[in-house]
């Protein structure tokens, strides 16, 4: 997942910065869907992630459950008491409880639960520690450098520490996940009785979203959250990752080392405010049209692409400009390195220029697997094919309908 970092200025396009001071230690702003970083303060500073660290246990577990959400996850000793003291969050469970993967998810990222991080953990991989080198492959398969995890809840250690530019890109990846956001995004869950609470409808089985930024009637409450994790420790101070939506534009707002409560939501609602009131994240279906239609005419480095391959632009691709900018002023080249290993049908990616600053990407996708695989390794990948290090070439367009954008 690549980052793209803004300045201020660019020739005579402006992108608006946001310039007060923050409280917190480090923060970013990033489109989630571009992937653009629209602001940075101190975000490779590396820093104890607290319960921010469940997003990545989430994603481990979702990762791996297949969709089994009503499997049973077994609470053993080890998992209730293990880093686990008076003043730690938990549900209460105790040795020999038994919840489904679902219960455990919604008490892990609402209520926070480390009795329920670490049942999954030992679910998942049999033991925390084994669970804990699945957080790091996947944190590095997901382009963190800043990263490290010892343990699935976030409970104090020296040795797990992350930083806001890489659980932007954690967060960024959980909510790709559809069950990340619905459990993610509900005020409450009542999950199954457990044994010291046997009554089903014991007000001790509900658990309760932490993070007020999202809760209607919260002091902290701002419209438009779709997701998020708080996390608190003395020694990482008060963090948030959240995502808001407004104008089909999804921002990303990491926040590490905050002072209080007060400070970690207001200056994120504060980012909110500032980056959607001065960007805009079209998709790129809207304004550029070369895959609209007639796709048996495109041509790559001059080499016809099939009318079967069935050639199409990825439609969740956006990219990020500054209100009021001209749409005639972005550019775009092709690279024929395509940096998202997960999406298998890419042929290459298209990159969007605002003033020489790559502000969007898009994957060219052919629907036709194996044509497209085809055409890629006979006809594009000019890295490999040429052994050349020169990855970028003219896309030809012959429609009888004029691009928005111009090709390089």
């Amino acid at each position: 997942l690549s980052l793209f970092l803004v300045n201020v200025y660019a020739d005579d396009i402006y992108f608006p910065y946001y310039n007060e001071p923050l409280k917190s230690k480090a923060a970013i702003v990033m489109d989630a869907n571009s992937s653009m970083i629209l602001y940075d303060y101190n975000s490779e500073e590396r820093l104890y992630p607290a319960s921010l660290t469940k997003l990545m246990t989430a994603i481990i577990v979702l990762d791996r459950i297949n969709g089994n959400y009503d499997d049973m996850v077994n609470f053993s000793y080890n998992a209730v008491t293990q880093d686990i003291d008076k003043t730690s969050a938990t549900i209460g469970a105790s040795a020999g409880d038994q919840l489904s993967v679902k219960d455990c998810l919604y008490s892990l990222l609402l209520a926070s639960a480390n009795d329920a991080a670490n049942a999954l953990a030992e679910y998942i991989a049999g033991s925390i520690n084994d669970f804990a080198l699945l957080m790091n492959e996947r944190a590095e398969n997901i382009g963190c450098t800043g990263t490290h995890f010892v343990n699935p809840s976030g409970l104090h250690n020296d040795n797990q520490y992350t930083t806001a530019s890489d659980m932007a890109k954690i967060l960024q990846c959980a909510m790709s996940y559809p069950m990340f956001m619905q459990i993610s995004s509900s005020v409450s869950y009542r999950h199954a009785p457990i044994r010291r609470y046997r009554d089903p409808e014991n007000s001790n089985n509900q658990v309760l979203n932490t993070n007020s930024i999202l809760v209607p009637g919260s002091t902290y409450y701002y419209n438009g959250v779709t997701s998020g994790k708080t996390g608190h420790t003395n020694l990482a101070g008060y963090n948030i990752a959240t995502s808001a939506r407004k104008h089909d534009m999804d921002l990303i707002c990491i926040l590490l080392g905050a002072d209080n409560d007060k400070t970690r939501y207001n200056e994120a609602k504060q980012l909110f405010n500032f980056y959607f009131d001065n960007y805009q994240s079209p998709r790129v279906s809207l304004i550029d049209h070369r895959f609209d239609n007639n796709l048996s005419t495109i041509s790559i480095n001059d080499v016809d692409l099939i009318e079967t391959l069935d050639i199409t632009c990825n439609e969740n691709a956006h990219i990020t400009l500054p209100n009021g900018v001209d749409y005639n002023k972005v550019t775009s080249k092709i690279n024929y390195q395509v940096e998202d290993i997960y999406d298998k049908y890419a042929i290459g990616t298209i990159y969007y220029y605002l003033d020489d600053i790559i502000v969007g990407r898009c994957n060219i996708e052919g629907k036709n697997s194996e044509a497209a695989e085809t055409i890629f390794t006979s006809n594009l990948d000019i890295t490999t094919q040429n052994d050349v290090e020169e990855t970028t070439a003219t896309v030809d367009i012959h429609d009888n309908d004029s691009s928005i954008l111009n090709n390089s």
